[in-house]
C-alpha cells in the first residue's frame, strides 16, 4: 500500500497566504468557478505555494454571494441592495427644502502680537 507523502513545504507568512488566496479567487472567476475553499486550495496548491486551511475557508466565507466583477469595479459586490437604496433615497432629495444660507459668525479681530523669532529671519 503506498503513502501519501507528507507536504514539507513550509507554510507561507500572512501576507504571502492573503495574496495567494486573493490571485486564487480571481483565476477562479476569470474561470466562471465557484469560489469555495477546496477549490482556492487546489490552484494554491497547483501554484507551490502552502497555506493555512484556515485562509481558503476564510475567503470563502468573504466572498460567498458577493459578485466578484462587481468588487473588482468599485460597486461593493452588492448591486441590486444598491440600486433599491438609490430609489428609496430619490423621493426624499426631491422633497427635500433649499438649504438656509449660513449666517456668518463674526470674529473680535485681535490685534497681532510681536513674537521674538530670536533673529530667524534678520
Amino acid at each position: 500500500m503506498a503513502r501519501a507523502q507528507k507536504d514539507t513545504r513550509p507554510i507561507a507568512d500572512q501576507a504571502t497566504s492573503e495574496a495567494a488566496c486573493t490571485y486564487a479567487a480571481l483565476i477562479l472567476y476569470e474561470d466562471n468557478q465557484e469560489i469555495v475553499a477546496s477549490k482556492l486550495a487546489q490552484v494554491i496548491k497547483a501554484a507551490n505555494i502552502r497555506v493555512e486551511p484556515i485562509w481558503t475557508k476564510v475567503f470563502e466565507k468573504a466572498l460567498k454571494g458577493k459578485r466578484v466583477g462587481d468588487l473588482l469595479h468599485g460597486n461593493a459586490g452588492n448591486a441590486p441592495a444598491t440600486q433599491a437604496a438609490a430609489q428609496t433615497s430619490a423621493p426624499a432629495t426631491q422633497q427635500a427644502k433649499a438649504p438656509e444660507p449660513a449666517k456668518e459668525v463674526k470674529k473680535a479681530e485681535e490685534p497681532e502680537e510681536d513674537v521674538d523669532m530670536g533673529g530667524l529671519f534678520d
